[in-house]
């Protein structure tokens, strides 16, 4: 179970990093091509790949800044490992002021053929 965890985390910081430098299809790597996305506060639901980068792009057009995630802890069972931890990011407003926000987040994970482990579903609040 280390190594998944080890791996996990090591996917964490891969989206932090494609994030934080407007690198959607890096985003969207990471992501299973039938994954879900399930944005909050209730945001319509985002389905597959291109979709999910699609998505995020919009975050980051809209001036999301410094996305990090924390794992807070995983539950792993065969090929499926469910995250739970923290997310937070920031925004600049027309003021000039970086307001800062964040909450829960859940990833799914499933392990594929090849290995590589993939995110099926991703909610946050």
């Amino acid at each position: 179970m280390a190594n998944v965890v080890d791996t996990l985390i090591a996917l964490n910081q891969q989206f932090d990093t494609a994030f934080n430098n407007k690198d959607t299809q890096a985003i969207a790597a990471l992501y299973a091509s039938d994954a879900i996305v399930m944005p909050a506060p209730a945001g319509q639901v985002v389905k597959g790949r291109q979709a999910a980068a699609d998505f995020f792009a919009g975050l980051i057009q809209a001036g999301v800044i410094e996305h990090r995630l924390t794992m807070t802890d995983v539950i792993v069972s065969d090929s499926m490992a469910t995250q739970t931890g923290l997310w937070a990011a920031a925004m600049v407003g027309e003021d000039g002021v970086k307001q800062q926000f964040g909450g829960n987040v859940q990833v799914v994970f499933q392990q594929q053929a090849d290995g590589q482990w993939l995110a099926v579903t991703h909610i946050w609040n």
